[in-house]
């Protein structure tokens, strides 16, 4: 038996299609610095550590044949305050009416898709031709501490995290908020030693450790 009239009943809202967009900021003029914290693995007990400043600067527009627009995108780098900026590469990222691209060294990646729920799955590596690797959402609009920052409406994306603890290890995660971006990303992506002296010991042979921490954010122009 119905406990009600139908046609009295709210209609249920139909689901944002843009929920989400927003964390992937691409207004132009933003800029966004990071503190860059990196170990670069060439062999069991080689490594270079190195610590550095980031700068993205999101720039004009263009569009490609098929009138797709994305943002190119500056990346800077210094050593320290002290230094100027300089640049180092450049890339570009767009946002599509269900996913958000991001074309890091030639090689798109899917950053996101949009609407954003917590259930969903995607393959990071559609574009590109590379083996799929599954990505997820693992909270949406929910805190999160970068440093001395708490942001209260934050994106956590876990990229990849898989292991078989023996020869190889690749954890990857970023953390968006709305209407600034990317504030944090976290890559631990090593082969691990598995000879016969070293094997199953959790010692790195080669990869990188890879940290980006949001320390400041705004406009150019401002």
């Amino acid at each position: 038996m119905s406990c009600g009239n139908a046609e009295s009943e709210e209609p249920i809202p139909p689901l944002d299609q843009d929920l989400g967009k927003s964390y992937f900021f691409l207004e132009a003029n933003k800029y966004r610095e990071y503190d860059v914290y990196e170990i670069r693995y060439s062999a069991v007990d080689i490594s270079d550590t190195l610590e550095y400043q980031l700068r993205e600067e999101v720039r004009e527009s263009f569009s490609n044949a098929t009138g797709q627009e994305s943002r190119i995108i500056h990346r800077l780098i210094r050593q320290n305050e002290q230094q100027d900026w300089a640049l180092d590469s450049v890339w570009s990222a767009r946002v599509e009416t269900e996913l958000a691209v991001s074309v890091e060294n030639n090689l798109p990646l899917v950053k996101m898709v949009f609407p954003v729920d917590t259930t969903r799955r995607w393959d990071i590596n559609q574009f590109n031709g590379r083996s799929s690797s599954i990505s997820k959402f693992k909270s949406f609009n929910a805190p999160y501490t970068v440093g001395l920052n708490t942001f209260l409406e934050a994106m956590e994306i876990e990229i990849s995290n898989i292991s078989d603890l023996i020869t190889f290890r690749d954890n990857r995660t970023e953390v968006y908020v709305d209407s600034i971006g990317l504030v944090f990303k976290d890559y631990d992506v090593v082969k691990l030693c598995s000879r016969q002296e070293c094997l199953g010991q959790n010692i790195v042979e080669s990869g990188r450790l890879y940290r980006e921490s949001l320390i400041a954010h705004g406009f150019i122009d401002e």
